[in-house]
């Protein structure tokens, strides 16, 4: 009878431990929504398929109580992928990579134009209207999230 009763009594201990262990997860896991993405403008040269850039932008939804921050990302789309935010140098809307875009617990940020977005550099094929691209984010916490954005 005392064995029976350690043994619930360790099951319990080990089942109250996973739960908790499962809802922390669960909480600080990030949404990504309304992915879309598009052909960047061509400032000089050749629009065909397999050269140029494109541009994937997303809503990050961090509902957890810990930051996260998006740290990575990858596309079959395109030869090189990188996190970039736009700004503003002497008149001029410019861009540049940064390494990671912070995601504040029960927060989001907004991957929209003239702010920070997904850049697909060398696209292997081009982004038509009404097709999707796939992505692969990879967040600090949460790990990698595929996403199919909207070419739009």
């Amino acid at each position: 009878m005392v064995i029976h009763r350690l043994r619930l009594l360790v099951l319990s201990v080990v089942l109250s431990v996973t739960a908790s262990a499962y809802g922390q997860a669960g909480d600080s896991a990030l949404r990504v929504e309304g992915a879309w993405a598009r052909r960047a403008p061509m400032m000089s040269g050749d629009s065909k398929a397999g050269s140029g850039n494109g541009a994937v932008y997303a809503t990050l939804v961090n509902p957890g109580k810990q930051l996260d921050a998006l740290v990575a990302a990858a596309s079959d789309a395109a030869g090189t992928v990188e996190i970039h935010e736009s700004y503003q140098d002497m008149g001029m809307m410019m861009m540049r990579p940064v390494g990671k875009i912070e995601v504040p617990p029960g927060g989001k940020v907004e991957m929209k134009p003239g702010g920070y977005h997904i850049m697909l550099l060398n696209l292997k094929h081009d982004l038509k209207a009404g097709q999707t691209v796939n992505v692969t984010l990879q967040f600090q916490k949460t790990g990698k999230i595929s996403v199919k954005a909207e070419i739009k």
